[in-house]
């Protein structure tokens, strides 16, 4: 009988421990924006539990759009520069450099596209993360 009760107190402090929110999210992500590559895109799979989504970016050169959409509202999400209606964006922010936060429902993939204007290249680094 005590070694049940060990065993049930050890796997109560594991499931403690780790919690049950979403996975942690740490990416960074380098993408090349130039006259024949307009648009980029990070794709991140649902998480089980609602999730505040941080995002810094910085881009080399120029000005770029960064907006959030729930993967539904992308059509043709595969796609290296995907259609997307700014309206239906969870976020966005436009800038050289900026940060934002985006809330995300559960059971919700997103997709993050940055966009820039066909113009002279520049690189765009997007650190995602949902610590708090």
């Amino acid at each position: 009988m005590p070694t049940r009760f060990a065993l049930a107190a050890c796997a109560l402090g594991l499931f403690l421990a780790t919690g049950c929110g979403p996975g942690k999210l740490n990416k960074t992500s380098i993408i090349a924006l130039d006259a024949k590559t307009s648009a980029g895109v990070i794709r991140l799979d649902a998480q089980t539990k609602p999730q505040t989504i941080n995002i810094e970016f910085s881009s080399s050169e120029k000005d770029v759009r960064v907006l959030v959409f729930k993967q539904e509202d992308v059509k043709d999400p595969e796609e290296d520069a995907p259609i997307v209606d700014a309206k239906k964006a969870l976020a966005s922010k436009q800038g050289q450099a900026d940060s934002f936060s985006v809330e995300v429902p559960a059971n919700t993939a997103v997709t993050v596209v940055v966009r820039s204007a066909a113009a002279p290249k520049t690189e765009v680094t997007v650190k995602l993360t949902n610590a708090k």
